[in-house]
């Protein structure tokens, strides 16, 4: 009876949906060549009461409409420099295929008509905000990056780091396409400015939900580059060559473009501190050779000086910017993406990057300790990194037929770290030194990484249903030696002759299931399950060296330990769509094991269960096209590490101990984020706002032992480890009420009368770090406020300069110790110039100045860095370019940061690049269907009659689709 029932439900349900939303799908091509249009503008009308819905080609000239309702329709397509065609059509509940719509060459042209006016900075269209590049003039030899700086609410650190409305920029996709994996910086700094058409910022949401339709909140802050037409088909680049005394420089990039198929090729050589690839080249298999002074900035959790010997390490330790030591480097990569077919796709990276890095820093640390007795710790530090690192990655994109497709992305990276460093470290109580130290410490470091994941998904013949299975994989191996000596400790008992070996192994496995479900056209389901596997072993060994070659194994530095965390997860998630909003709700459970086991220091097994329940909301409201508002509210939990579970002593910096906790729990953290974007495309305005705040449950803080007298640390089982009066001694705990809130609101606009774009910012942060401080619980917290001023210039190609201001007010508070509250006040003001002064002689110059005030005695202070060059055009259409390049004129370039943690505030003075002067040549390749001006121009660029501002993915005209799932999530 149940299966007859089932039978005839069947039946109706198909029956039901005969009529039900279908895809509409084609090619737009040249009639000529039949080369894609990409970017062309594809319009359906429907008939007759002319509703429009629009979307855009891709780089495969294609197109598809998504859940079309039955009826008559028109389809439009148009491209700059084409005649338009049209074409009816019908849709009665299935699949329409149009085909190729072959676009003849011959546009109506208006002789002796110039078009003039400002272009619109920006619109904003659904989820994504789109900046006209012709609305932002920079020179001629102006990167991609230097054209970012320009737009509203995207910024660029002195690491090069950039942010958009006040998240990291994860990625940067040329025309919709991963371009160099995920380094942004690769892109920004290799291709020109002058090749952009439009920029687009947004939240890519994850491949199973932009193949599903249905938005499940995992996204990645992108932001696509739309490229010129007449930069995709040709050969384009630049090679640049300088050297003056002690220094040097040469770098060079070519692109070949040809439709779908993008080659590029880049290298560099230089000690002047530039890189080429991203915190994804540093894999966490260094040496550590900091052995302290490791905060992470203003507000961040700590590491209470943990060096890294024997703990696992940490790959921002060994991220070479602006503002720490001095940078030699050799870097190259490849870059290829095409589509062999209309079904598949593939691109594919790989890099290679050899970096030496000398770094001579100072701290002064002041601890907040519950005894009035003021303990403060100061040291210095000469270290040596050199790290080569090899990646590959590999996208690989098959669509099976129309309801079906697989994703395929390995990944592969190997790294060798090389490590020396020298530490004088002292301790004082109430101005008496307490201890010091004096020591040197080695690491010779090998890691591999590699690993993938592939995605199957099915689309079934009924609107919004979907299935998708994803299967992963990933696979570390990290093999070290490092070696410790100190002298000088004030006692022949304390010092230390060690050396260490090191062998972890790690990996984990993982597959997702997700179902998706269409109720009705506006309400969707996703059951999704979820089960992950990561184990790993960690063996170290350290030897107490004797006399000559005889060792003797010190089990109290010691360590044999495997653990894994088995995490299995279930949920449903509803999800409601109209043209308006779309809101989703969800509830997931959550079920985890964590099992340890260890031999050394003594042995010992651990295991843990957790079962959570984990709530999920998101809310999308779209007041018009220029405005929207979203919310996410999301939880998740977190394991702690292998390094914070083991509990083996690190004495790295005999001053400064770290020891592991077996006994950690997992956190569970919930955050929420609400943002609001609008434009005004009649006064060309961008308005952004967000408001963001997290909370953690059973965070994992430290707890921060600092000695009056010698006392002997002392693992569990086995000999203890001396730690020195005025020593520091962490270990991770679980403590309760971590939160952080953070707001940001900037406002950009360019004013016509002085032709100068504005842009202003605002932000204000409050954290809450929780940590014990001998025995006592102590909360660090550090409320903010900050403000910015950029103006940037569109008077003309000619003269282009950016003048900006920063400036923030700190606030280090502390529950336990009050009179050891302090203020700091930090500004960065910017002035850059680019002007072309006459016939081919271009003058540039850069002035940045710093200034610090509430630091600790000796590190108040300001600086003015100021570099500039006077170039030459050379060859014929200014290809080339002969400059004199000075660096630091002033010889004032300065690096200081504070740090702030639950346990102490530092502050760190490092070395950094000074003055010097370059003679540099540039020359400019273009070839092929590339063509750049001979000079610049001071009407906007892209003046050609582009039409309606489309863009990638995002044409005017283009809004919630009738059906299901409206197009979110930027390009596809």
């Amino acid at each position: 009876m149940v299966w007859k029932l089932l039978f005839f439900w069947l039946i109706g349900l198909g029956t039901a949906w005969a009529q039900a939303p279908a895809p509409v799908s084609g090619r737009v091509a040249d009639g000529k060549d039949q080369s894609p249009l990409i970017g062309a503008n594809v319009v359906l009308i429907h008939l007759p009461d002319s509703v429009k819905t629009g979307t855009a080609a891709d780089a495969e000239g294609r197109f598809q409409f998504d859940n079309v309702a039955a009826g008559r329709y028109l389809l439009e397509a148009s491209f700059v420099g084409y005649q338009r065609q049209r074409q009816a059509l019908v849709v009665s509940g299935q699949p329409v295929q149009v085909g190729t719509l072959a676009l003849q060459a011959g546009g109506v042209r208006l002789k002796g008509v110039v078009v003039t006016g400002q272009a619109a900075q920006s619109v904003q269209k659904g989820d994504t905000t789109q900046f006209n590049a012709r609305a932002f003039k920079t020179n001629p030899d102006a990167t991609t990056g230097d054209l970012l700086e320009k737009l509203p609410g995207v910024t660029r650190g002195s690491d090069g780091k950039v942010q958009a409305q006040g998240e990291n920029v994860q990625q940067v996709l040329v025309d919709g396409k991963v371009f160099f994996g995920n380094d942004p910086d690769a892109v920004l700094k290799n291709l020109p400015a002058e090749m952009v058409d439009k920029i687009e910022v947004f939240d890519q949401r994850s491949e199973q939900s932009r193949f599903s339709g249905f938005d499940d909140g995992n996204t990645t802050k992108t932001i696509n580059i739309v490229t010129k037409v007449e930069f995709r088909n040709g050969t384009f680049g630049r090679v640049v060559a300088g050297a003056g005394p002690d220094r040097y420089r040469a770098s060079g990039n070519i692109n070949d473009f040809k439709g779908s198929r993008r080659v590029s090729v880049l290298a560099q050589s230089n000690n002047v501190n530039e890189q080429n690839f991203g915190t994804e080249d540093l894999l966490g298999v260094v040496g550590n050779s900091n052995q302290g002074g490791n905060g992470r900035g203003s507000g961040g959790r700590g590491q209470g000086g943990a060096g890294g010997g024997g703990n696992g390490g940490n790959a921002s330790d060994f991220l070479v910017n602006q503002s720490g030591g001095i940078t030699k480097t050799n870097a190259a990569g490849l870059n290829y993406s095409d589509s062999w077919n209309k079904k598949t796709d593939l691109s594919a990276s790989y890099f290679f990057n050899r970096a030496n890095n000398t770094l001579v820093s100072s701290a002064q640390r002041q601890y907040v300790l519950p005894q009035q007795a003021s303990t403060t710790y100061s040291q210095s530090i000469n270290s040596n990194n050199l790290n080569t690192n090899q990646r590959f990655n590999l996208r690989l994109e098959h669509k099976i037929d129309s309801a079906n497709s697989i994703l395929f992305r390995p990944r592969f990276s190997y790294q060798q770290n090389e490590a020396t460093s020298g530490v004088d470290g002292v301790t004082r109580s109430s101005g008496e030194e307490q201890s010091r130290i004096a020591s040197s410490y080695g690491s010779n470091n090998r890691g591999l990484n590699t690993g993938g994941d592939l995605l199957l998904r099915h689309r079934f013949a009924k609107p919004g249903r979907t299935a998708s299975l994803g299967i992963g994989g990933t696979y570390t191996q990290r093999k070290g030696d490092n070696a410790l000596r100190t002298v000088d400790t004030g006692s022949a008992i304390n010092n230390l002759n060690q050396t260490s070996t090191l062998k972890q192994n790690g990996g984990s496995l993982n597959a997702n299931l997700a179902l998706t479900e269409a109720l009705t056209k506006q309400d969707q389901l996703q059951g999704s399950y979820a089960i992950s596997y990561a184990p790993n072993e960690s063996n170290k060994y350290t030897y107490d060296v004797l006399t000559g070659d005889t060792r003797q194994l010190n089990e109290g530095l010691s360590n044999v330990f495997e653990n894994y965390y088995l995490t299995q997860s279930g949920g449903l998630t509803y999800r409601h769509v109209t043209p308006k909003y779309q809101a989703s709700v969800g509830l997931a459970g959550q079920y985890a094991e964590l099992y340890s086991d260890a031999q050394y220091p003594r042995p010992s097994t651990g295991r843990y269960y957790f079962v959570n329940v984990l709530p999920n909301a998101s809310l999308t409201y779209r007041f018009s096209r220029q405005k929207n508002l979203r919310f996410f509210y999301r939880t998740n939990t977190n394991a702690p590490s292998v390094s914070q579970l083991q509990a083996v002593v690190n004495n790295a910096n005999p001053l400064q101990l770290t020891i592991g906790n077996p006994t950690l729990r997992q956190e569970f953290q919930h955050s929420g984020v609400i943002r609001y974007s609008a434009s005004n495309p009649e006064v060309s305005s961008n308005f952004f706002a967000l408001l963001s705040g997290s909370f953690t449950q059973n965070p994992i803080a430290n707890r921060t032992v600092v000695a009056a007298d010698e006392v002997t640390v002392v693992p569990e089982g086995a000999p203890g480890v001396r730690l020195p009066a005025g020593g520091q001694l962490t270990q991770p705990v679980n403590l309760s009420q971590q939160y952080s809130v953070r707001s940001l609101a900037s406002y950009g606009r360019p004013i016509k009368a002085i032709k100068t774009n504005v842009n202003l910012s605002a932000n204000a942060s409050f954290t809450q770090t929780p940590g014990l401080v001998n025995g006592a619980l102590n909360y660090a917290r550090v409320p903010s406020v900050g403000a910015g001023l950029t103006l940037s210039s569109n008077i003309s190609a000619n003269l282009d300069f950016t003048a900006s201001t920063t400036s923030s007010q700190n606030f280090v508070r502390n529950t336990l110790q009050a009179r050891l509250n302090s203020n700091y006040f930090a500004q960065v003001t910017r002035f850059r110039l680019s002007w072309i002064v006459g016939p081919g002689i271009a003058l540039q110059t850069d002035l940045l100045h710093q200034a610090y005030s509430g630091l600790s005695a000796g590190y108040n202070q300001q600086y003015l860095l100021w570099n500039a060059s006077l170039g030459q055009k050379v060859f014929p259409g200014q290809r080339g370019e002969i400059k004199l390049y000075a660096f630091d004129l002033l010889g004032q370039n300065r690096a200081i940061q504070r740090n702030v943690t639950e346990a102490y505030y530092e502050d760190v003075q490092t070395t950094i690049l000074q003055r010097y002067l370059m003679l540099m040549f540039t020359y400019n390749i273009r070839s092929g269907n590339v063509v750049a001006p001979t000079e610049p121009t001071d009407s906007p660029r892209g003046e050609r009659g582009f039409g309606r501002p489309g863009g990638y993915g995002r044409p005017e005209g283009s809004g919630p689709p009738p059906g299901v799932g409206p197009p979110g999530g930027g390009p596809p």
